[in-house]
């Protein structure tokens, strides 16, 4: 690569540089880039260029007049949310500590080796249910839009229409609400075994020999965060000269009117679960600004920094989720042999809003044509995240396009993800 290319791209990354984090993750907007391991920055297209780099949209070869470049995309929609949040809606689902609490309540009225081995075997699925989502992150992210996006050489443009909830947060086991749990299974295993296993623990029972309720003492916790963000954007590029290289650019104006959702509950008390909604009724101006430059008929660079403009949501509990720019990089590699390949890196590294685990990932994926089929598949990794978020998840996806109307869809089922992906689309 040429000296004046590096400086142009050093130039811009980091004049952007001392901006240091942002509130919610860089984002997979549509099956394609999902399949392919959320990489798009510098391998997006017409159809979704609007999401991830603007500047894309002015990378085609021909004039839109003489190759269909222009995409009608509706919907596109995607939902990705964290294995943890199905164990958690399987908690709420089965209400363990009722059951703990009602298998208690029936051994004082009659208590037998039947009664007693019901609370042990409550307790232990109570433990077992709390174990998987100990001190894990939940996190969701949804949306759901229309895309019109013109592309054509040296010029392109795009509107969008979206709305995108996105949110995250932790749950907590308390040392004390374990400790407990193992105090009643190591006391009624005591009774069960006639003292073979276990140990006494006097400290359940009261003067009377009554096993002691103490399932509304549970501390455990969730909390979360949430924000609904519903944006209007139009996007233009251009193809101009910089540093005495060709290179393409950008802008995305965009307003964002969002509404926050705030989530606590303790296991022990549900009239301590609450979920707080405020909405923000102004719309907000942001900017994206992208630049990309094609090296050559293969190789294709991007960079881009979205919400340049930062954004500020108020939570109704008189704190707020602001939404600082984002920065990403990344490279795609088009092989007539070999597919099309594409790398992508956030520069910075994006904080969570509800607690949950901070963001930075790397993407790679791949694009195979098999005559009208779209064969794809990629990776991620997120460096900054804790437990199962630094495990890596495989993407995989396909699309099918015939007289110019495609469906894509894209599926993850990996490391600490789900994810499922669907768009339609027409090429004009």
């Amino acid at each position: 690569m040429s000296q004046p290319i590096l400086r142009w791209v050093f130039v811009f990354l980091f004049s952007f540089y001392p901006l240091a984090v942002s509130a919610i993750p860089f984002g997979t907007y549509d099956p394609r880039s999902i399949a392919m391991g959320g990489a798009g920055v510098a391998s997006g297209n017409s159809a979704n260029a609007v999401f991830f780099n603007p500047s894309l949209l002015a990378q085609y070869t021909s004039r839109k007049h003489r190759a269909r470049n222009s995409h009608y995309v509706f919907p596109v929609a995607s939902l990705s949310v964290s294995k943890v949040a199905e164990d958690i809606a399987d908690l709420v689902d089965s209400n363990p500590e009722q059951v703990l609490s009602d298998s208690i309540a029936t051994y004082n009225a009659n208590p037998n080796v039947i009664t007693v081995e019901g609370v042990l075997t409550a307790s232990r699925n109570l433990q077992n249910d709390l174990e998987p989502i100990a001190n894990e992150t939940v996190f969701f992210d949804g949306i759901v839009g229309m895309v019109i996006g013109i592309g054509d050489r040296r010029e392109g443009g795009a509107f969008v229409i979206s709305r995108r909830f996105v949110g995250d947060g932790i749950a907590d086991q308390t040392a004390a609400d374990k400790q407990l749990l193992a105090d009643y299974i190591e006391g009624l295993d005591f009774i069960v075994s006639a003292g073979a296993s276990g140990a006494p623990h006097p400290e359940l029972f009261d003067v009377n020999g009554n096993l002691l309720d103490q399932t509304d003492n549970l501390t455990s916790t969730a909390i979360g965060r949430g924000l609904l963000l519903t944006e209007l954007g139009i996007a233009m590029s251009w193809g101009v000269e910089l540093f005495r290289n060709k290179i393409d650019v950008g802008f995305t104006p965009k307003f964002v009117q969002g509404t926050t959702y705030e989530y606590n509950g303790t296991l022990g008390n549900s009239q301590l679960e609450t979920i707080a909604r405020k909405e923000n009724e102004d719309w907000q101006f942001t900017l994206d600004v992208g630049v990309s430059k094609a090296v050559n008929d293969q190789l294709k660079l991007g960079l881009v920094v979205k919400n340049i403009i930062p954004l500020d949501f108020s939570t109704k509990s008189g704190g707020s989720i602001n939404i600082q720019p984002q920065l990403r990089a990344g490279v795609a590699y088009r092989s007539a042999k070999w597919g099309y390949w594409a790398l992508d890196m956030d520069v910075l590294e994006n904080k969570s809003i509800g607690g949950g685990d901070n963001t930075q990932y790397l993407s790679l994926g791949g694009e195979w044509r098999v005559k009208t089929w779209a064969l794809r598949a990629g990776y991620k990794q997120n460096f900054v995240g804790r437990s199962d978020f630094s495990k890596g998840v495989f993407t995989v996806g396909t699309g099918y396009g015939f007289a110019g109307v495609s469906l894509d869809i894209a599926y993850i089922d990996s490391g600490p993800e789900r994810a499922v992906s669907l768009q339609m689309s027409r090429r004009f």
